[in-house]
C-alpha cells in the first residue's frame, strides 16, 4: 500500500525523483511503537500486546487504531496494565511479514493480533501493482502472489508465533477494497477472508471478524463513493499530499471521495480504524489474561 508521495506529480525532475525517494523512506520507518531490541523482560504487573500487519496496523497513511487501544489499556485496572507494539510496516505482504517475524517473537508476547492479506490482494489485481511491489522490495521470489502462496505464507506465520511464543492469536478478515462490493477486488478479498476465517479454525486460534462488520454497515448505510478502485494508486498519492502538506485529514479525505471508512480505496480513516480498535479491545476483555 505504500506509493511514493508526489510521484506523477514532480517525477519528471531530479529533485521530484529525490523527494519521491525521500516520502518512500519517511513511510517506511516503523512506528515508535516497533517492538525493537533490546527488550527487557516483561516487568510481573504487565502484558504485551503486539499488534501485527501492513500499513493498516502501520498508521501513518491510514488512520491508526494501535494508538487509541494502547491509550485503553494503559492504567492499572484488572483489564488495563499492557505494553502495546506496533508491529505494522506500510507495503508488507504474508511474504515480507513471514521474513520479520523474529520482531515479534523477541517480544514475547501476551497477545498478538494480525490483520494482514490487503497487499497480497492488490498485488494479484493488475500487472503494475505487482511491478510496485516488486520495486518495493515486497517480493522477494519469482513466483507471483496467489491464493495458495498467501494460504501457505499465512500458514507458516501462525504456526511460527505458536510454536515460538506464548501469546493468544487473533487473525482478522479483510477490510473491503474499494466500497464498491461489487468489484472484482471485493469478490476476491472475500475470498481471502474466507481462507484466514477457515486457517484460524484450523489452527485453534482466534477470529475477528472484521470485514463482516464492515459490509454489513455498509449495506445497512452505504456512502456514495465517487471514485473507482482502478484510480487507486492516483489516489493514494493525491491522498497522501493532502494529509502531509495541506494538513487535511483522513476523515475529510474519505468525505471527499464519498466513502464511509475508506480514504482511497486501500486505506481507512478513523470510522474504519475504531472498527479495528473496537473488535481488539472486546476480544482482549473477553479474554481475561491474568497478568504475568
Amino acid at each position: 500500500m505504500l506509493f511514493p508521495i508526489l510521484a506523477g506529480l514532480a517525477a519528471a525532475t531530479g529533485a521530484g525523483l529525490a523527494l519521491n525517494a525521500w516520502a518512500e523512506r519517511w513511510l517506511m520507518r516503523p512506528d515508535p511503537r516497533y517492538p525493537r531490541p533490546p527488550l527487557l523482560p516483561t516487568p510481573p504487573d504487565q502484558r504485551r500486546l503486539v499488534c501485527v500487519g501492513d500499513s493498516l496496523t502501520h498508521g501513518n497513511m491510514s488512520a491508526g487504531y494501535v494508538g487509541p487501544l494502547a491509550a485503553r489499556l494503559a492504567g492499572p485496572s484488572p483489564q488495563r496494565g499492557w505494553q502495546v507494539f506496533n508491529a505494522g510496516l506500510n507495503a508488507d505482504l504474508t511474504e515480507t511479514l513471514l521474513a520479520r517475524l523474529d520482531d515479534v517473537i523477541r517480544a514475547q508476547p501476551t497477545v498478538i493480533t494480525l490483520l494482514i492479506g490487503s497487499n497480497d490482494v492488490n498485488a494479484t489485481l493488475s500487472a503494475a501493482n505487482l511491478r510496485q511491489y516488486r520495486r518495493l522490495g515486497k517480493l522477494r521470489g519469482p513466483e507471483p502472489p496467489s491464493v495458495a502462496t498467501f494460504e501457505a505464507n499465512l500458514t507458516a506465520i501462525v504456526r511460527r508465533l505458536r510454536r515460538e511464543t506464548p501469546a493468544r492469536l487473533a487473525l482478522l478478515s479483510l477490510p473491503p477494497i474499494s466500497e464498491d462490493l461489487t468489484h472484482e477486488a471485493n469478490r476476491r478479498a472475500a475470498q481471502y477472508s474466507q481462507l484466514i476465517k477457515q486457517l484460524a479454525a484450523r489452527e485453534g486460534v482466534e477470529y475477528l471478524p472484521l470485514r463482516e462488520q464492515m459490509i454489513a454497515e455498509l449495506r445497512v448505510r452505504p456512502g456514495r463513493p465517487r471514485v473507482r478502485y482502478e484510480q487507486t494508486t492516483a489516489l493514494v498519492r493525491l491522498g497522501l499530499l493532502r494529509r502531509y502538506v495541506l494538513r487535511q485529514s483522513w476523515d475529510q479525505l474519505a468525505a471527499r471521495n464519498g466513502c464511509r471508512f475508506l480514504t482511497d480505496n486501500l486505506h481507512l480513516n478513523t470510522a474504519g480504524a475504531r472498527i479495528i480498535e473496537e473488535l481488539i479491545f472486546d476480544w482482549m476483555n473477553d479474554l481475561r489474561v491474568p497478568s504475568a
